[in-house]
């Protein structure tokens, strides 16, 4: 009764260890179909009383972990909802939960729950509303992504926050205009010395900081055609790697990807 309220009785080792003759004494059977029986006063009692604690000790656990299986399982199955469109940085959001396999509502801009009107901007269970791109990308890894200890988020928190607040303004800064992004800078020379060594950002592994840095850097192409990255060979390979990604062109569209690909040189 234990193991099916613990929802594992699908399991068949463990329905095999359920059916298995054993021996039971009367007041561990008793305890396990919620009776309180008499203690037999035999020599084996002293087994009995210690089979019984086991059995409530098992019981309790294996309730305990199908409870957070199944509490798991509904936060999966919950649909985030995410207010955007395809000509904002919606895409950012979309592509790293298609990569991610997170379940994603899309709905139309406008009214926005975002308290300025913009969008992105999510709204998750419960109620919880989330806008900027990248504090949703961070939002989204910390309940998804399997981090388990700050140093671990900080790997990627780091590189989200520099693609908010340090890239954007290489791409896209008002005094940058397409051909500027190829000269040399700082910035654009550390990421060639990084990509050199790594063909992704963080333990050469696609990750939410690849979704975070490289949607800006692709966005370059498509919005100021062809860039000449012959002396960033390692970037050019980079954006290029993660344009040929599924989730990037379900997200982004075919004629982003393609843009991409074919206007990027070196």
């Amino acid at each position: 009764v234990l193991l099916a309220a613990a929802g594992l009785l699908q399991d068949s080792t463990a329905f095999a260890w359920l059916s298995a003759p054993r021996l039971v004494s009367p007041t561990a059977g008793s305890v396990r179909l919620g009776l309180a029986a008499e203690q037999p006063k035999t020599a084996s009692s002293g087994l009995g009383a210690t089979t019984c604690a086991l059995s409530l000790a098992l019981g309790a656990s294996l309730a305990a972990l199908g409870a957070r299986r199944q509490s798991r399982s509904k936060t999966r199955l919950f649909a985030a909802r995410l207010h955007g469109s395809q000509q904002t940085r919606s895409p950012l959001v979309n592509w790293y939960c298609y990569e991610a396999d997170i379940p994603l509502e899309m709905r139309d801009p406008r009214p926005s729950p975002h308290p300025f009107g913009q969008v992105p901007c999510l709204v998750d269970d419960g109620g919880v509303e989330i806008f900027e791109s990248g504090a949703i990308l961070l939002y989204l890894m910390d309940k998804y992504g399997g981090i388990n200890t700050p140093e671990d988020r900080a790997k990627y928190t780091k590189w989200v926050v520099f693609a908010n607040a340090t890239l954007e303004s290489v791409c896209f800064g008002h005094k940058m205009s397409g051909a500027e992004i190829a000269k040399p800078g700082r910035t654009m020379d550390k990421l060639e010395e990084i990509l050199s060594n790594s063909e992704y950002l963080v333990d050469n592994t696609f990750s939410v900081a690849d979704v975070a840095v490289c949607s800006y850097l692709n966005y370059v192409p498509v919005f100021f055609g062809g860039q000449n990255m012959s002396r960033r060979p390692n970037v050019a390979a980079y954006m290029k790697r993660c344009a040929s990604r599924p989730a990037f062109v379900k997200a982004f569209g075919q004629g982003h990807a393609e843009a991409v690909m074919t206007k990027i040189q070196g």
